[in-house]
């Protein structure tokens, strides 16, 4: 089972026509400026003869002919364009890596969502929340600040503010 499964994505990463390239998100450095599209058409308003092959060999008044032109002239990208689209390249680009991530190494999606909502709903959104509000009440109400911040901190938030002044060695 081993080698059918290594046989197979050896197969699809050393052939001609791997799935890399094709998976672009970036445009060319260029883009177009000018597109000219052009029609002509021909016709006669007297006697017509025609070849074989349908052209026109004689007209005796009134001729004139059609045609078609496309013409497209190309600019440089500037700045703020190729800025737009290195983001947009990184944007493709995450998607794809976040999928692997689920295969490859869940936990680490894990650990991230984990973090994400220890912060907006844990002990340090807590913490930032009663700060923010005792800080309002010395602005607003002109209370001290040791007031305002020991009527809403409760035993938690004192415990975990005074761990991170161990940690950060201050006073």
């Amino acid at each position: 089972m081993k080698k059918i499964i290594a046989m197979i994505l050896l197969s699809v990463f050393l052939t001609g026509c791997s799935i890399l390239p094709k998976i672009k998100f970036g445009t060319p450095s260029t883009v177009p400026q000018v597109v000219n599209k052009s029609r002509t058409k021909g016709v006669c308003k007297g006697e017509a003869k025609f070849n074989e092959q349908g052209d026109m060999i004689y007209c005796s008044k009134g001729y004139y002919s059609y045609s078609e032109g496309y013409q497209k002239k190309e600019r440089k990208m500037t700045i703020v364009e190729r800025i737009k689209d290195f983001i947009n390249n990184l944007a493709g680009w995450s998607f794809w890596i976040f999928v692997a991530l689920i295969f490859l190494c869940p936990s680490l999606i894990g650990m991230i969502a984990g973090r994400l909502i220890e912060a907006t709903i844990g002990i340090t959104g807590k913490t930032l929340r009663s700060t923010v509000t005792a800080i309002q009440k010395v602005r607003k109400q002109g209370k001290q600040i040791d007031d305002a911040l020991a009527s809403e901190q409760d035993k938690d938030v004192k415990a975990y503010v005074n761990k991170i002044k161990k940690e950060e060695k201050l006073k």
